[in-house]
């Protein structure tokens, strides 16, 4: 499977089980899960997606290590988000470890994509000579 393709799929996945949860939400008139329901919506769909579209132009170089960044976020919206709807709904701290592993690893997983992205723009930026161009009429 292609990177881009894991992103869209687990993105689309979070954003129907989000609007689910809203729904829920709506017609029970319970709102005591909105801050799952916003961080499934935000690290789940948005970002998830984002990650796609990012490497769908992405360099195919450092392919595991890009697969490592995707699949901590891809495991880590989940695990956070669950966690926090089952502490929220129960206000039990016995799986609190999951939002915690979870938040773990969605940041490990923005970090490791702030690398890649700094890391592609800096061996990227000389190949393009319209970018070279542009610094020197500018600069």
């Amino acid at each position: 499977m292609r990177i881009t393709y894991f992103c869209f799929i687990a993105a689309a996945l979070a954003g129907t089980t989000g609007i689910a949860l809203g729904i829920h939400m709506g017609i029970a008139q319970d709102f005591a899960l909105a801050p799952a329901h916003a961080h499934l919506n935000l690290l789940g769909w948005v970002t998830m997606a984002l990650y796609g579209l990012y490497h769908r132009g992405a360099p195919q170089d450092l392919r595991a290590l890009r697969w490592v960044q995707v699949g901590l976020g891809g495991a880590g919206f989940p695990v956070f988000t669950g966690g926090l709807a089952v502490y929220l709904h129960t206000g039990s701290d016995t799986l609190f470890g999951l939002v915690v592993a979870g938040s773990l690893a969605c940041f490990a997983a923005m970090v490791l994509f702030a690398g890649l992205v700094i890391r592609d723009a800096w061996f990227l930026r000389p190949a393009h000579p319209q970018w070279r161009n542009h610094v020197v009429m500018t600069g």
